[in-house]
């Protein structure tokens, strides 16, 4: 049986919170130096963990509510923890990360959860339960929160981890873990494209099939997610043979369990050819192009449909533009706000993954507003893209993963030339 804490709320907490907790952040971040000792959570920085939460377990698969009424009458039961994401101790489960003390006892590095899953997360120091999986995890049930808090109903999803059980680029089968923004880096060449055709052959197996079909090319990867409960489903491909299973049952097919979003990145400017591209009948493209700005809120401040041709206004740095005339495609900053009206849109009705491939290939004023507009707290669908830069341009709320050129000459060539290596700093 859980050991239960009975005790009574200040009522400054609903107060002063804000303040208190804000002051609290500054004092936690400053210091310098690696992990040296135990870094504890104060007493404030727990308080804010546990509100930003709205005290329930932000697991995915639980969600348990953690505060309730207490044995007499003012008195209150606490049941969950702050727990850390990087360890509190320097041996700890997940490790430090190169963290400081004050970096590890900052809200950032925190996480509220029941005690059950605190103690879960835990065991056998962490392995199962990696720092961007957590970081997901908060992520999510705080977006989650704070949609409840401002009177917005919309589902519970998350796309978790692929395994990539084997595919002609991966030298080895490989678990990759998603977080809310996910970036994989790369060299030409080195499968990026094929990867993201993995996380949509579910619900678009033609392009698994296209090369599953050549020679020695078997295509086989499972996908976990929760709706909130966990989800698996698998896919293997080998010539013209296709299986499916949903929750360890063989299907026909599986039925759409999250939404892709896949645009290319030379969105057209003409209404219903954008519409044929991602699927929309024309009205509701054009529909969505002129609530772009609302559903957005980036750069976009007018957006509106000519004689079938999309037009908009948006803010470039002090610089107001207007993207219209002969040219075919948009400006890249108005097509990225079309991919995230899109993923917005289908995110209030279902789990939305948006797919970017090359992200970072533009003008460093269009690296800032891509990454600005897709890392906003506010998003409630997650982003998987694709970089050939080594370094580009990222805040903390992404997750990295590497393609690793595999050293072993004696392969066969144009087989199993990558590997994939996951950041957890």
């Amino acid at each position: 049986m859980t050991k239960r804490r009975t005790e009574p709320i200040p009522h400054r907490w609903f107060g002063r919170q804000r303040a208190f907790a804000e002051d609290q952040e500054r004092k936690d971040t400053m210091g310098s130096g690696q992990a040296q000792s135990r870094a504890d959570f104060t007493d404030a920085t727990k308080r804010t963990l546990a509100l930003r939460a709205a005290f329930r377990c932000s697991s995915p698969s639980c969600g348990a509510l953690t505060i309730g009424p207490g044995a007499g009458n003012g008195d209150v039961e606490m049941t969950g923890t702050a727990a850390h994401i990087y360890a509190a101790a320097p041996n700890g489960p997940r490790g430090t990360g190169g963290l400081t003390d004050a970096q590890r006892r900052s809200s950032l590095n925190g996480i509220w959860l029941c005690a059950r899953c605190a103690r879960l997360v835990d065991t056998n120091a962490g392995g199962a339960y990696p720092v961007s999986l957590l970081r997901g995890w908060r992520d999510l049930h705080e977006a989650r929160i704070r949609m409840e808090h401002g009177g917005v109903s919309r589902p519970f999803g998350w796309i978790h981890s692929i395994e990539i059980l084997e595919d002609v680029w991966l030298a080895e089968p490989t678990t990759v873990r998603f977080s809310r923004c996910n970036v994989f880096i790369g060299d030409n060449g080195m499968g990026k494209t094929l990867f993201l055709s993995l996380l949509s052959g579910l619900a678009s197996p033609s392009r698994i099939m296209e090369r599953a079909g050549r020679p020695d090319s078997t295509v086989h990867a499972a996908l976990n997610w929760y709706d909130p409960q966990p989800r698996r489903a698998e896919f293997r491909a080998e010539g013209e043979q296709l299986d499916f299973s949903a929750d360890g049952t063989a299907v026909p097919f599986v039925p759409q369990p999250y939404r892709i979003v896949h645009l290319s990145p030379d969105a057209p400017r003409d209404v219903r050819e954008l519409g044929n591209m991602v699927g929309l009948d024309h009205w509701a493209a054009r529909k969505l192009i002129v609530e772009m700005p609302e559903i957005v809120g980036g750069a976009v401040k007018r957006a509106w449909v000519e004689d079938e041709q999309i037009h908009a206004q948006y803010v470039r740095g002090s610089e107001v533009v207007v993207d219209r005339g002969p040219r075919r495609g948009l400006d890249a900053i108005v097509a990225l706000e079309v991919l995230v009206a899109l993923a917005e849109t289908y995110a209030r009705t279902q789990p939305t993954l948006l797919l970017i491939d090359a992200l970072y290939r533009g003008t460093a004023a269009e690296f800032d507003h891509a990454t600005e507009i897709l890392s906003s707290s506010t998003r409630g669908f997650q982003t998987v893209a694709t970089s050939g830069r080594s370094s580009p341009p990222l805040s903390a709320e992404w997750t990295v993963t590497r393609f690793v050129l595999e050293p072993d000459a004696t392969r066969v060539p144009l087989k199993r030339w990558a590997r994939l290596v996951q950041d957890e700093a």
